[in-house]
């Protein structure tokens, strides 16, 4: 169990993040303050993605309140099979996207659509589920976009859990010494949230910084 003091500096970091960033009634935003317009179960902002108790064992970093059911599902980019690092991991514990399509996933529905540990006495007697609408009967359509649901298949997109230092040495000419405009490494490596902050709303797609002229992909390849 977290000791008290522990419990609240995550409480008041993340209230920091939600203050700052804004990400109340955001895309991210699945409770009843959400920007879907879709009847909540919660107003806790935070509880969708993190918890502080009974948090996934597996991805060591965020207090991750969801699951990955086949984490040996994935293949990453060059064709090479395996589990991609755990901040693009817990990205995917979404954004792989199950749904009854015929598309791949790496996560079963039940995954899909509860957390780990819901607020309140505990996870197993209150279950917490996102807003149906919030994925569902956007525009008029019973599934979400594609554009999100990636799935296990990572071969189409952009390389994750791979080192920078390694590909600046393959193609020194090619890549700045370190990323540039505020895009992230995570312990040396290029992950989904080297570009994209989930708790940043002021880009489409939840980018650090805004592409315009190609200024995202500039910060770190030279062309």
């Amino acid at each position: 169990m977290l000791k008290k003091s522990t419990q609240i500096v995550f409480i008041l970091l993340i209230s920091k993040i939600i203050l700052n960033a804004s990400i109340v009634g955001s895309k991210h935003d699945l409770s009843v303050t959400n920007y879907y317009g879709a009847m909540g179960t919660t107003t806790e902002v935070c509880a969708f993605c993190h918890t502080p108790h009974n948090s996934n064992s597996d991805i060591k970093r965020a207090l991750w309140n969801r699951k990955i059911t086949d984490e040996n599902a994935f293949t990453l980019y060059g064709g090479v099979h395996g589990i991609p690092n755990n901040p693009s991991f817990l990205c995917l514990s979404c954004h792989d996207g199950v749904s009854s399509q015929g598309d791949m996933s790496a996560v079963n529905a039940t995954d899909t659509h509860n957390v780990i540990n819901s607020p309140g006495s505990g996870h197993a007697t209150n279950p917490l589920t996102p807003n149906c609408n919030a994925c569902h009967f956007r525009d008029g359509n019973m599934f979400p976009n594609k554009v999100w649901r990636i799935g296990p298949d990572l071969t189409d997109d952009h390389p994750v859990s791979v080192s920078y230092e390694n590909a600046k040495a393959v193609r020194p000419n090619e890549f700045e010494g370190t990323p540039l405009n505020g895009l992230k490494l995570f312990d040396g490596n290029v992950e989904c949230s080297s570009c994209h902050d989930p708790h940043v709303v002021e880009n489409p797609a939840f980018l650090r910084i805004a592409n315009v002229n190609s200024d995202l992909c500039k910060s770190c390849h030279i062309k």
